[in-house]
């Protein structure tokens, strides 16, 4: 029963995040967006899409305390402006929403893979995108403060994968939970990030990554996402 509870909560989440405001008739309210936060050197920011696109939030009014982190992952709605403003769309920003950011990381030290946790993770498989650049994850877990939870995405030295697909680069999704899992009753829904680029090396000429998570459904599970292919 827990398990069909959990995916008709994820297409409830996927319909929150793809319906268009109908209530909003002066301009068209565009669809949340997942992206990477820039900082410019006079404080300013803007966000790039995973395809390379970029978006300057030109009119800020509505989240005037926002305060941007390099590098940062956020989930953001907005309308289209039509301004030039050298960036490939000026908007205006309705909202924006931090994600969990970590960077990937090879591991190669006992005592520091024993910080990680080992605590289940739901995939939502719908919601997760790999690119050169990003791996991005739908995830759920037990939760009612989400500062004791921490996320790793590790290429693991010390332990051999029961499954491996040739030319994919295993990796491994680590949970911490610091509140304990007996102790959160519901299961939230979130996504979250992770920089490739300290293991960038690592994956020339593979064809994706071959994940290994513990879930809580069905144990560990290994699930292979491909690589976006290259335009020649």
């Amino acid at each position: 029963m827990k398990r069909k509870v959990f995916w008709f909560a994820a297409i409830l989440l996927l319909g929150c995040l793809t319906a268009c405001d109908d209530d909003r008739d002066d301009k068209v309210y565009y669809r949340p967006l997942i992206v990477t936060v820039h900082t410019l050197d006079d404080g300013d920011y803007y966000f790039e899409r995973d395809n390379g696109q970029t978006l300057y939030p030109s009119d800020k009014s509505l989240v005037p305390g926002y305060e941007a982190k390099e590098r940062q992952r956020a989930v953001i709605t907005f309308d289209l402006l039509g301004g030039g403003t050298g960036y490939d769309y000026d908007i205006a920003l309705l909202s924006v929403r931090e994600l969990f950011t970590g960077a990937a990381e090879i591991v190669e030290d006992p005592s520091l893979l024993a910080t990680m946790g080992k605590a289940p993770t739901s995939l939502l498989l719908t919601g997760c995108n790999l690119t050169e650049k990003w791996m991005t994850l739908c995830v759920a877990y037990p939760v009612e403060d989400n500062s004791k939870h921490g996320f790793h995405l590790i290429v693991n030295r010390l332990e051999e994968p029961e499954e491996s697909t040739e030319g994919y680069l295993d990796v491994e999704l680590r949970h911490d939970d610091a509140e304990g899992a007996s102790e959160a009753r519901l299961d939230r829904m979130t996504y979250i990030s992770f920089d490739l680029t300290p293991i960038s090396s690592l994956l020339e000429n593979k064809k994706g990554l071959s994940l290994r998570i513990l879930t809580q459904q069905n144990g560990t599970k290994y699930v292979r996402f491909d690589l976006p292919r290259k335009q020649e």
